[in-house]
């Protein structure tokens, strides 16, 4: 990357600062709910007698490039999480030290992924960084992290996050146990399920796909199709036409928001009547509904996060609508909670030290409050950095909004068969 190039980079970060005037009726909403809710999640630790330091933490997303809408929302969501710790007083074990985040835009790109990481690591002074959502690039953010000894949270569902790592910490549900869930949904709307897997050709695609193929056996889902796609291609009809020609009554497609947007456009145009399962990726944020409409009612898919999962699920998602206007979607709700994880963590190391907060979170347990907003409603972090009570959830288009249906437990509304 050529120095100038850096310069436009490092130009575009963002840093978490007291709110600017326009957003005063953000800071009310703040000081009134998030303030107020943020406070108990945290337990009362006496204040030092010295001033605080701020508490640096990096935030790696993609608010350019293909992935951009999907960026953009964490980033909201990311400094939603921010101001409420802040404004409950901060980091209490610190003096009450504020969060600062800097954010980096690693613009869809594995390269400048890589160097980005590695500038905000040696350019910074970071307790711990989270990003990036998009297992191609996480993967890459996460090895530079490893070798410096800075841990790294994230959305990401790749499974190959949690091999070998030590700083790497995934909260939330691995691609394995997406691919079991939108299984067991397929049996919810058909006795005899024969679907057709469509995926993108990347480490998101190909994880989640393989799961599927695996897994089906044992679930008594038939797989009639298993076809590949480049990521980003312009016509789906071909690949449509091989599902139609397949005789599948339910299409699963790994993909990103342009790509599915594309697809699910494609199977209503030539007259598919099959029953659709978008998975996670661009099937779960407001974007989604935009493009397609009312073609979204009663589609399928499978999340790490919903916003109507508990009441601090939906008092976030309150406060997320009044700044974007959207549903807190999939992505930016977890790093709501992420937020609230590096915090709870800091509080128990009493220490900026990035390897101190890697002890705190690799021994934290929490069931309540908003560092637990997960399906199940517990975090507890495995040797190799996983959740051991991470899960998807199912969720369903259901009047322009995403509502949770499976699995029981964990359902906000009845599953709508069409």
């Amino acid at each position: 990357m050529t120095r100038q190039r850096h310069k436009s980079v490092r130009d575009r970060e963002c840093v978490s600062n007291p709110l600017p005037s326009s957003q005063h009726s953000r800071r009310k909403f703040l000081i009134k709910a998030g303030g107020a809710l943020a406070a108990g999640a945290f337990g009362a630790v006496p204040l030092r007698g010295y001033a605080a330091d701020v508490v640096n933490i990096g935030g790696l997303y993609p608010t350019t490039g293909s992935m951009a809408q999907i960026g953009t929302g964490c980033v909201a969501a990311a400094k939603l999480a921010v101001d409420m710790i802040n404004e409950a007083g901060g980091i209490k074990s610190l003096g009450g030290a504020k969060l600062n985040l800097i954010i980096s835009d690693v613009q869809s790109d594995t390269t400048v992924t890589r160097t980005e990481t590695d500038r905000l690591i040696t350019g910074n002074k970071l307790s711990a960084i989270h990003g990036c959502f998009a297992s191609a690039l996480t993967l890459i953010a996460s090895e530079v992290c490893e070798r410096a000894k800075v841990p790294i949270i994230t959305g990401s569902s790749s499974d190959q996050l949690n091999k070998g790592r030590k700083f790497t910490f995934t909260p939330f549900a691995r691609a394995s146990q997406f691919a079991r869930a939108q299984l067991q949904m397929a049996k919810l709307v058909s006795d005899q399920p024969k679907v057709a897997v469509i995926f993108e050709n990347t480490a998101f695609g190909t994880s989640t796909s393989n799961g599927l193929k695996e897994l089906a056996p044992g679930e008594g889902v038939e797989i009639v199709m298993f076809e590949p796609y480049s990521a980003g291609f312009t016509d789906a009809g071909p690949l449509i036409n091989k599902v139609k020609a397949s005789g599948a009554n339910a299409l699963f497609s790994v993909s990103y928001l342009n790509d599915l947007i594309l697809i699910v456009r494609t199977v209503k145009q030539v007259g598919l009547n099959v029953a659709i399962n978008g998975g996670s990726g661009g099937f779960v944020i407001p974007d989604f509904y935009k493009n397609v409409g009312k073609l979204a009612e009663g589609l399928q898919g499978v999340a790490h996060w919903n916003h109507d999962m508990s009441p601090d699920c939906q008092k976030v998602n309150e406060a997320y609508k009044k700044i974007t206007g959207d549903f807190l979607f999939e992505y930016a709700g977890g790093l709501v909670a992420q937020t609230f994880m590096l915090a709870e963590a800091l509080e128990r190391a009493a220490s900026a030290d990035p390897q101190k907060v890697r002890e705190a979170l690799s021994t934290l347990d929490v069931s309540s409050g908003y560092a637990a907003m997960a399906p199940g409603g517990r975090v507890k972090f495995e040797p190799d950095g996983k959740n051991a009570y991470g899960r998807p959830v199912g969720v369903q288009w259901q009047n322009g909004d995403l509502a949770s249906v499976f699995p029981k437990e964990d359902a906000r509304a009845p599953l709508i068969k069409s």
